[in-house]
């Protein structure tokens, strides 16, 4: 008895015949009938009673079917981690991720660390909607940290925690010493501002508008690093995640929490629905959702 012969007998059962199995098979019916004929030999019992219109199983036949099931499934499996392994090696999980998450990520990976030795984690900057999608079903990353909602049939969007944003200045900048700020207050000021496509970019212009006032924009930048460079050397002002500063604020900036909805938002988990993930990738998976998972 092989692992042939077991597919074959399901494809019969599940196919409700040998005509029908034969097809999906690309095989022959002759030679179908005669693999299960062998396969009932070399068992030493039936599997199937056969009519003229369609075969049923037999009593024995019945926890035949559901153990090759389960042979098949774990084969199924089995066959599933050697072609991971011989991929990667010893294993390997890629994690897009965008910026903001550089002071939440940490804790995960040390418990990955401790938990699983050996996996090799290769963290990779995926930015914009279309870069997350593509990587995604590239298979370029088994998993994205993303600030985008992305609505699609083949991926999954889980909610982790939510940020916010918030308006960062030099701490010598003349409106450094308000205890509050508005919009108005800084709608002449040069405005270092993400650039077109990211999600970030859009809830800042939201939030003018909510405010009825208009960014006076100087400067478009892809990194919120080069953001708070430029911030910190006096060239212009800008609004970016909150948890990116980190708990310990620099000296030399100064943030304020504007008063915008637009300005609140949620970090997702993205990954593919259906791609098949190693346990070691699927449990870091699990722990990134239980760790920080909102109600």
């Amino acid at each position: 008895m092989d692992i042939k012969q077991l597919r074959y007998f399901t494809a019969v059962v599940q196919e409700g015949g040998f005509s029908g199995a034969a097809a999906k098979l690309h095989l022959s019916q002759p030679s179908l009938s005669k693999a299960i004929r062998t396969l009932e030999e070399q068992i030493g019992f039936q599997l199937l009673e056969r009519t003229t219109k369609r075969v049923s199983l037999t009593e024995s036949g019945s926890v035949f079917y559901g153990r090759a099931l389960h042979i098949l499934g774990e084969m199924d499996i089995f066959e599933k981690e050697v072609n991971e392994v011989k991929v990667v090696g010893s294993g390997e999980v890629r994690l897009g991720m965008i910026e903001s998450v550089k002071n939440w990520i940490p804790n995960i990976l040390s418990w990955y660390r401790s938990e699983y030795p050996d996996m090799h984690v290769v963290l990779k900057e995926v930015l914009g909607r279309n870069d997350i999608e593509q990587a995604l079903r590239d298979y370029a990353v088994h998993i994205c940290l993303t600030n985008e909602f992305i609505d699609e049939p083949d991926i999954v969007t889980a909610p982790l925690y939510e940020e916010k944003l918030v308006l960062v200045l030099n701490e010598n900048h003349p409106l450094a010493s308000r205890e509050t700020i508005q919009f108005a207050h800084i709608a002449n000021e040069p405005f270092i501002i993400t650039s077109k496509g990211f999600q970030t970019r859009n809830n800042i212009m939201d939030a003018f508008e909510e405010a009825k006032v208009s960014p006076n924009i100087c400067y478009d930048a892809d990194r919120f690093e080069t953001i708070l460079t430029l911030v910190q050397a006096g060239i212009g002002i800008s609004i970016i995640p909150r948890n990116y500063i980190g708990e310990v604020v620099p000296a030399t900036l100064r943030i304020y929490e504007m008063d915008s909805r637009s300005l609140e938002r949620k970090v997702y988990l993205a990954y593919i629905k259906n791609r098949y993930r190693p346990p070691a990738i699927e449990a870091l998976l699990q722990h990134m959702i239980d760790s920080t998972a909102l109600s």
